[in-house]
């Protein structure tokens, strides 16, 4: 059992000069680093695994990265080609307990893993130290279903609207404002067309304001969120913005990597609803703030998509 305290100390006593520096040689030539105040698991490229960098609040996956010893007559490790991780060390993350849980879990992967399975054990790591996988589930159908709304208004009205998307980053309160419009999205990889709404969201100052609700189908022959977001980021007809570009980055960090690249889903239906004809109430008290309900949209009538666009 490795003595965090000690490690710590180790950690914070190491030179910040962008140099790997051994803390803990594991079994299957994987071991802890720390570099620059961060603690680093390194493990042999055996999978042959392809260049990535994902990067979350705290964590960030390298792939096949050459690495080579600074003297190589004294170093246990070989130079090559390696896959890390990396925990960032900072006060807001609570530092002793989740290095703990940390080398913890990269110990028992070197140990009954020899280092392979790479990917899945870093989203394993995402789990614990990220959102929750429910939401972050929520997160990947949610970025999916607002990026097929993109996808198929071009496709089928030739019109560009990712340039309204998030316009505010990830803090937007409608997730498209456009000139002619301001579009919600919900998701549903069920059949139910019941849906959380807050209410001031959509229904204050709501004369522009749209839902669209979009269902999904997981299924191994549909598009992974991958597929789709490289397909819209390599189209050299729309999506083209740098804004675009960034929002895509900010959502991707809050998604399971692996349901990231493995997730399958098909587009099964998409409806529209203009917010004064689905708001529920009348009015609402002056006492009462941050109403949120779930409203089922079966007893409202949907209206076509094109009546949102505009005309050319």
């Amino acid at each position: 059992m490795i003595d965090i305290k000690n490690l710590i100390y180790k950690i914070q006593s190491s030179p910040k000069d962008n140099t790997l520096y051994l803390l803990e040689k594991m079994s299957f030539d994987t071991g802890l680093f720390v570099s620059n105040g961060n603690v680093l698991y390194i493990v042999p490229n055996k999978e042959s695994s392809s260049s990535m960098s994902i990067k979350t609040d705290f964590l960030l996956l390298e792939t096949n990265i050459y690495i080579t010893a600074f003297n190589p007559s004294v170093s246990t490790f070989e130079n090559g080609y390696y896959n890390s991780v990396e925990l960032q060390l900072t006060e807001s993350n609570e530092i002793e307990a989740n290095l703990s849980a940390f080398v913890n879990l990269c110990m028992a992967h070197s140990s009954y893993m020899g280092g392979q399975e790479f990917i899945a054990f870093f989203d394993s790591l995402v789990s614990l130290f990220q959102l929750p996988r429910e939401q972050q589930y929520k997160n990947l159908i949610g970025l999916m279903s607002e990026l097929l709304l993109i996808e198929y208004i071009y496709n089928n009205y030739g019109l560009d609207i990712s340039k309204y998307w998030h316009t505010d980053g990830p803090t937007s309160r409608l997730d498209f404002v456009c000139p002619y419009a301001n579009i919600e999205v919900k998701t549903s990889a069920n059949d139910s067309i019941g849906f959380t709404i807050k209410h001031d969201q959509l229904f204050v100052d709501s004369e522009k304001n749209y839902l669209i609700t979009i269902g999904l189908e997981e299924s191994n022959s549909g598009r992974t969120l991958e597929d789709l977001i490289n397909s819209l980021l390599t189209s050299s007809n729309y999506c083209n913005g740098m804004k675009f570009a960034i929002n895509i980055e900010q959502e991707k960090i809050r998604i399971s990597p692996s349901e990231l690249h493995n997730k399958r889903f098909l587009l099964k239906r998409i409806l529209a609803y203009k917010a004064t004809d689905i708001n529920p109430f009348e009015s609402i008290p002056d006492c009462i703030e941050g109403l949120t309900y779930k409203i089922d949209l079966h007893a409202f009538s949907s209206i076509p998509i094109e009546t949102i666009l505009p005309t050319n």
